[in-house]
């Protein structure tokens, strides 16, 4: 635009000063051999004239960027959200700041084309592959990468991992369940949205595994197909169910998401929770606490898994981590709420 003034440089600062360009640079890297009164005359003239140094330029030339990159799924699932909303924090704390990148089977990107521009910004990656449209040999990039999953795949593993206990927070869930005394207990979040991912198949098995540790058999009517891992979805199967006249006590639902839908459900059907039907979801997200009952549910530890990949990240990042890859899996955690404790149950 006419009249626009233009961002000041290095070499307007060093006139305004009365210095050289060299000088303005050591004083903007604050580096150690400048006589006090110059660097006070350096740091007046960036300020008169609003001088903005270039961080990324400075930073790539001294090899780093203090700048990680996160690859999740699209960030409308809550879970996906909040872990995100940790990782920033975790990360600011020390010293990093965090590019996001969802991207999931939707996506018409390459993948290798994502991942390859990252690493040309970023100090090193986290990432959720399980969701991934195509596939990337993450060994491969030239930064120390994280995977947020328990399971190497089809993504060019091994490379450091960190994880939920999906299948022991399963099998947490449905024992409570089975100890409250449900024997008729679904399962909500089966195939086409879960099984075909390593999520769903894990929880499923934790759900599995409690039932033949109890006993007792399980119905493949029980055993309930959702499209996605939402509420609708979690309404849309519960209502079915209830409809065919299917017998529930008790339900797991895949997460917290679906839960809340489950709930919705059994309330539109004349029916409590969880005097008639107790629920327990997976997640422990936020909103879990304000649903009507409150939700009981799995909590992965989800700042627990930040942390943990962080200090493997920056571990690999400084060189401090210069071993075989590892494998970390975080303790799940049951949280009892109202959804499948009554006052009259002694866990109340």
């Amino acid at each position: 635009m006419p009249g626009q003034r233009r961002p000041a440089t290095m070499r307007d600062v060093a006139q305004f000063a009365g210095v050289s360009v060299r000088t303005v640079s050591n004083v903007v890297n604050d580096q150690p051999y400048v006589r006090d009164e110059t660097r006070r005359a350096v740091k007046d003239a960036i300020a008169a004239l609003g001088y903005r140094p270039n961080l990324i330029a400075r930073n790539l030339r001294r090899g780093s960027t203090n700048t990680l990159a996160l690859v999740l799924p699209r960030l409308t699932q809550p879970y996906f959200a909040e872990l995100a909303d940790d990782l920033l924090t975790a990360a600011r704390d020390r010293g990093y700041a965090v590019l996001i990148d969802p991207t999931d089977e939707s996506d018409t990107r390459s993948v290798q084309d994502v991942f390859a521009q990252l690493a040309m910004i970023t100090d090193g990656i986290l990432v959720d592959p399980t969701h991934l449209a195509g596939r990337v040999d993450l060994t491969s990039l030239p930064v120390p990468v994280v995977a947020l999953t328990s399971h190497s795949g089809r993504h060019g593993e091994p490379v450091d991992r960190v994880a939920m206990d999906d299948a022991g927070g399963a099998r947490l869930a449905t024992a409570h369940l089975l100890e409250s005394g449900r024997t008729q207990i679904a399962a909500v979040g089966l195939p086409p949205a879960a099984v075909t991912g390593p999520t769903g198949r894990l929880r499923l098995a934790g759900y599995l595994e409690a039932h033949r540790e109890a006993g007792i058999d399980v119905s493949p009517r029980r055993l309930l197909a959702a499209n996605g891992w939402d509420p609708s979805e979690g309404y849309r199967v519960m209502s079915e169910t209830l409809d065919a006249g299917i017998p529930v006590d008790g339900v797991f639902a895949f997460n917290d998401y679906m839960a809340m839908g489950v709930i919705h459900a059994i309330s539109a059907h004349g029916l409590r929770v969880p005097e008639d039907i107790a629920v327990v979801g997976f997640d422990d997200i936020g909103f879990s606490q304000h649903t009507s009952p409150p939700l009981t549910t799995v909590s992965p530890g989800r700042r627990r898994i930040v942390e943990a990949a962080l200090d493997m990240l920056l571990g690999r990042i400084d060189g401090t981590r210069t071993g075989a890859t590892e494998v970390a899996v975080v303790e799940a955690e049951l949280v009892l709420r109202g959804s499948s404790v009554t006052k009259a149950d002694p866990e109340a």
